[in-house]
């Protein structure tokens, strides 16, 4: 990380956006630049990486790019100096930088509002939602902001099956959390006979027969030209 952080320094006016898989590694990253920014100015003012970096390939492929640049060092120190609180850190040191993207829903939508911190003004574009075994929907309006993000169903990635959930009776009282409360499943149905307003557990079969399944919930949308259902913060959109 240490090394990305140093590239990505080097190059900082060249940085057009940010992206990583999952959000939380971005956050990670600059909790890491909160505690070695000094150590990376120094290393960029001298032209030497730091002999904490004990990698041998790393060190010979990050040296190639290092030579001594006080300007640039002094110019990234003065700017994290002055930052309080490192709000608006990334658009501040790297000011070319147009937007961050990530998968930020689901499990990483706690680390928004860290995220968001160091972000400022820039904006914040969820990607794509998946799985290990393949991607599941596209997000179809990036402008949004990542809490009311819609993923549309991209048909032709996989078989996609998806089985009614009902709730015991007066378990939805009691536990309204989709992921822990408590269902009878009925028979699967297709993509093209999903209901509104139903709660389905979603599975995907690929072509090379890997097989995820997610649950969501069949809801109303108005924008009724989008072909496929659309999944939205752990709901189906039809």
């Amino acid at each position: 990380m240490y090394c990305h952080l140093l590239c990505g320094l080097l190059y900082s006016n060249e940085v057009q956006y940010m992206s990583s898989t999952f959000s939380y590694s971005i956050v990670e990253a600059f909790r890491t630049f909160e505690q070695v920014w000094q150590q990376l100015c120094d290393d960029i003012r001298e032209g030497r990486l730091n002999e904490q970096i004990t990698v041998p390939p790393m060190r010979a492929a990050v040296s190639k790019l290092l030579k001594p640049d006080p300007d640039l060092a002094d110019a990234i120190y003065e700017k994290c100096k002055n930052i309080g609180n490192w709000y608006g850190v990334i658009p501040k040191i790297w000011p070319n930088a147009k937007y961050i993207i990530s998968i930020m829903t689901g499990a990483m939508e706690p680390y928004l509002r860290k995220l968001r911190h160091y972000a400022g003004n820039l904006p914040l574009l969820a990607s794509e939602y998946g799985a290990t075994e393949g991607w599941i929907g596209a997000n179809i309006d990036p402008t949004s902001s990542p809490e009311n993000t819609i993923f549309t169903v991209v048909p032709n990635i996989g078989y996609f099956e998806f089985i009614p959930l009902h709730l015991r009776l007066g378990d939805w009282k009691l536990d309204k959390n989709v992921a822990t409360a408590d269902y009878i499943e009925s028979e699967p149905v297709s993509l093209t006979e999903v209901k509104v307003g139903q709660q389905y557990e979603v599975v995907l079969t690929t072509f090379a027969d890997s097989m995820a399944s997610y649950k969501g919930k069949m809801t109303n949308n108005e924008r009724k030209y989008f072909p496929a259902p659309q999944k939205a913060t752990g709901e189906i959109l039809a």
